[in-house]
């Protein structure tokens, strides 16, 4: 389901039947994407302006943690545990969850977040809506910005270091080389189950298996 390849070879790497033309399904594990997301913001304090524009501090961020999301349309979910620094919170740690929709835009080649959504659960009506409040801005400045990437110049920086290996021969096996290079890419479809992101790559290029020695 996941791959569709056709591979011609001669003893020509230029001509088109040596063509490749192939999709091939690339998991990310929710654990590369937490690592950055923690890196970014662990530790980070988040504060909101008053009318007069003072600045008051209200959370520092201790951690955060990604999960599908149970809740349809949105297949991302974010769990930030807060160290809070207000007595308005009692100054204690909460757990608030950011529940996200995230797409790929085939045509641009770029995640985006659709929705997101903002459960929390505060002591009161009071507490709560502040709490939403605050999160909100940092939630749409800070948190939606990371999870809105552009892919192409991150695949083309992998593809280009796989092309430069390809251009000469790399040992597969014993008595079993490979050369080629790919000359287009693209993300064709982008789906999130059980905490792994998939992408299929459609690639198209040229290969040849070059076999050194036929006995066992």
């Amino acid at each position: 389901m996941f791959a569709n390849n056709l591979l011609y070879m001669n003893s020509n790497p230029t001509t088109a039947d040596q063509s490749i033309s192939i999709t091939l399904p690339v998991r990310i594990d929710f654990t590369a994407i937490e690592k950055l997301v923690r890196k970014k913001f662990n530790g980070t304090t988040i504060s909101k302006n008053d009318a007069k524009g003072k600045a008051s501090n209200y959370f520092n961020i201790l951690e955060i943690y990604l999960s599908e999301s149970q809740s349809v349309p949105y297949n991302l979910a974010l769990t930030i545990k807060l160290q809070t620094l207000t007595l308005l919170f009692h100054k204690k740690d909460i757990e608030v969850s950011v529940l996200a929709d995230l797409r790929l835009d085939v045509g641009t080649q770029k995640l985006y977040v659709k929705a997101y959504k903002i459960n929390s659960s505060g002591e009161s009506w009071i507490t709560n809506t502040v709490l939403k409040s605050v999160l909100n801005t940092f939630v749409y400045n800070k948190l939606i910005n990371i999870l809105s990437v552009d892919l192409m110049p991150i695949l083309k920086e992998k593809i280009d270091g796989i092309n430069a290996k390809l251009a000469s021969q790399i040992k597969a096996t014993k008595n079993i080389s490979i050369m080629g290079n790919i000359e287009d890419f693209n993300i064709s479809h982008f789906n999130i189950k059980k905490d792994v992101i998939w992408v299929l790559i459609y690639t198209q290029g040229w290969g040849v298996i070059s076999i050194e020695d036929l006995e066992l």
